[in-house]
């Protein structure tokens, strides 16, 4: 008899994939200061620190493909995506980071789903 390690991991869990390349896509142009960059974040009032935010944005998507600093990664991202919802429904755009936020989060419940398990009995 052979011991075979069956991988559980499901498929899906690389649906977090999307996002992610969203994030590192639109941090790119704001780095090095496009000019339709420029202009977009002007009109939501950020473009005084589109630089910053361009940062900002690939720390946070460079932090969450790291394998062992995944969870922590996530939850900036999240953070991230959930100023990116606030900055589209002010301007009444498009609101891509909805669907942003809604593929990390089911990924990354395919990828970990022990971040999402309700502990009982926990003291702080």
């Amino acid at each position: 008899m052979t011991n075979q390690v069956v991988n559980k991991r499901s498929k899906f869990r690389f649906i977090w994939i999307i996002p992610i390349l969203l994030l590192i896509a639109t941090a790119i142009p704001k780095i090095i200061g496009l000019e339709f960059m420029v202009e977009n974040m002007t009109n939501i009032g950020l473009g005084h620190m589109i630089f910053s935010v361009g940062i900002i944005e690939l720390l946070c998507a460079v932090v969450f493909l790291i394998p062992q600093s995944r969870k922590i990664g996530f939850f900036l991202c999240v953070a991230y995506i959930g100023g990116i919802i606030t900055a589209q429904w002010t301007t009444g755009s498009f609101n891509l980071g909805v669907i942003m936020q809604i593929l990390l989060w089911v990924g990354m419940y395919f990828e970990d789903k022990e971040l999402f398990r309700l502990r009982t009995g926990v003291k702080f």
